[in-house]
């Protein structure tokens, strides 16, 4: 039995939809006047360089006090260290837990068998995984906010190296758990800029752009 009635009527899916918005309309013709930058291309490029700019006011940030923030965690550890010590006599193997211990004094014992005491190398380690993260964040932001510059311009290079930043930013949430309110807000700020380059007006002025520099 043939189903070309029943496809031909099918709905398109999601991805469907998706991939057919970021496909840019057929070009006008060029009339050889100076090619206006549209809206959304200026919007976009004021949200690349918000968003970069949270980037790297967030990365420059940590960089300049990983030390204080590690010497924190490692007295808040330390400290959690010398409770365990203090309530169940020890941490790892030598925590005992009383008999007849509540709930929420069995899930600390728990706990406190997983610690460990720091030591110096862990510690150094600790600090370069935090430097190289941080770098990695103001990396991201810088790529951005140079991407915002070639936007304006219609540059494609611009608009990639912006999903390039936008890709960096969810592998650095994915791969590192590096996420707060403000990573969250600033990639949202980048993706919704990728999108103003791609699709309606901005996907047009893109390919105007570089349909005119091809000829």
């Amino acid at each position: 039995m043939s189903s070309g009635a029943g496809d031909a009527g099918k709905r398109p899916g999601f991805m469907d939809s998706l991939r057919s918005a970021f496909v840019p309309p057929p070009l006008p013709p060029d009339d050889g006047k100076p090619l206006v930058r549209p809206t959304a291309v200026t919007v976009a490029t004021a949200l690349a360089i918000v968003g970069g700019a949270i980037f790297v006011l967030i990365g420059g940030f940590s960089l300049a006090t990983n030390d204080s923030q590690l010497n924190q965690a490692i007295a808040q550890y330390n400290q959690a260290i010398t409770d365990c010590t203090n309530k169940f006599g020890g941490i790892g193997d030598s925590v005992v837990v009383p008999s007849g211990a509540s709930t929420d004094d069995a899930n600390q014992a728990e706990q406190c068998k997983s610690y460990i005491v720091l030591s110096d190398e862990a510690i150094s380690s600790a600090r370069s995984q935090n430097l190289l993260i941080s770098a990695f964040v103001v990396v991201i932001g810088v790529i951005a906010v140079g991407a915002a510059w070639f936007i304006r311009s219609g540059n494609r290079w611009g608009r990639t190296a912006l999903a390039v930043a936008v890709v960096l930013s969810v592998l650095l949430s994915m791969l590192f758990q590096v996420s707060n309110l403000f990573t969250l807000g600033g990639s949202l700020l980048m993706i919704v800029a990728v999108m103003l380059c791609f699709i309606g007006k901005g996907g047009v002025f893109f390919s105007r752009v570089k349909s005119r520099r091809a000829g």
